[in-house]
């Protein structure tokens, strides 16, 4: 079925009735983020899934790559986590399936191209990201806002709209969501909206102090000195306003530390005074370089990492390399952002 006229758009700000209606419908629901997820993909699709087994459906949470281990708290005891494989059997096992924090089943399984999408379930997406290039056009409906500041502010209305009650799992789940993708609130894409629902989630027994304290201040040892080792690479460039950190394979083995350890450190150049762009440039495992970028006011780096086959958003965005040398991909991203940059005022 192709999508429908109404479906999709990147503004929507109430989940479409077609996409609500086909979760009341379904049975056997599939949840699943973007390989290698984060905290709001993990959080939403935790959330959704909640919700839905409350209905009385059946749902799982589909995880594909790593997580890091501050969301252990959340996947902690949860029988409904399972580690999913791309095979013939997802389209058997499931009725339905939901894709959150992404748009496309590439980005859950990269063997999941076009033409073989007649392998999965029929999907519906539940995104917060501008629809890029490569974002699916065969999924039944499509709840998409760009403006929201995360996943889980469209996860939470969902649920709203769904008639589900608010249990502390879906509300410590959307918190983190929440938490997760504007820097504890500390970032530009904290709205109104997303205060408002931060606000409702502590009203029902939300605790933004715990959550915290998992996502931010539960650190295993190896991702410390993985840290301090990254610190180490610190380059600047463009005259201070681009500052960059490498992490090799190299690092990874002395550290002890996983890949996903590395999410979130490419907050730190950003801290420096005169610092515009930070990158963060790690490799990815398969003889590629993943480059994630955050931003300062007005630096858009969302079209830098769209013009290289990924995307984001404007002050956060990734994408990735096609050599397995991070020095070498520093060395390509550098043109690139002079490019970017506003130019300097005389002041």
């Amino acid at each position: 079925m192709p999508l429908k006229a109404n479906s999709g758009q990147h503004g929507q700000t109430r989940p479409p009735d077609d996409l609500v209606g086909l979760l009341r419908k379904s049975a056997r629901i599939l949840v699943v983020g973007h390989q290698n997820p984060d905290g709001d993909a993990v959080g939403s699709a935790l959330a959704l899934a909640h919700a839905l087994i409350s209905l009385g459906k059946t749902a799982t949470v589909g995880l594909t790559g790593s997580t890091a281990a501050s969301l252990d708290f959340l996947l902690k005891g949860k029988t409904f986590v399972e580690r999913v494989a791309f095979s013939p059997s997802l389209k058997d096992d499931h009725d339905l399936l939901v894709l959150v924090d992404c748009q496309a089943p590439y980005r859950v399984w990269p063997e999941a191209e076009n033409k073989l999408l007649a392998r999965l379930p029929p999907f519906v997406v539940v995104d917060h990201h501008h629809p890029g290039p490569q974002a699916a056009r065969h999924h039944l409906a499509a709840y998409v806002n760009s403006r929201a500041s995360a996943t889980a502010e469209l996860v939470f209305k969902i649920v709203k709209a769904l008639g589900a009650e608010f249990s502390k799992e879906i509300v410590d789940a959307l918190l983190a969501g929440l938490i997760s993708d504007t820097g504890s609130f500390s970032q530009g894409n904290a709205t109104s909206e997303c205060l408002r629902q931060a606000s409702e989630l502590v009203a029902l027994g939300g605790d933004i102090e715990r959550v915290n304290h998992f996502l931010k201040r539960n650190w295993p040892a190896a991702r410390m000195r993985l840290l301090a080792a990254s610190l180490g690479t610190l380059t600047q460039h463009l005259g201070g306003r681009l500052a960059a950190m490498l992490v090799t394979q190299d690092i990874l083995n002395k550290t002890g530390a996983a890949l996903s350890e590395t999410e979130g450190l490419v907050e730190y150049p950003l801290m420096m005074t005169g610092v515009e762009v930070a990158a963060l440039l790690r490799v990815n495992g398969q003889l590629q370089t993943k480059v994630s970028l955050r931003s300062r006011s007005e630096v858009d780096v969302r079209k830098l990492a769209q013009s290289m086959g990924g995307g984001g958003h404007k002050q956060a965005a990734a994408y990735v390399d096609d050599d397995p040398d991070p020095a070498v991909a520093l060395a390509r991203l550098v043109p690139l952002v002079a490019k970017i940059l506003p130019a300097e005022s005389d002041d």
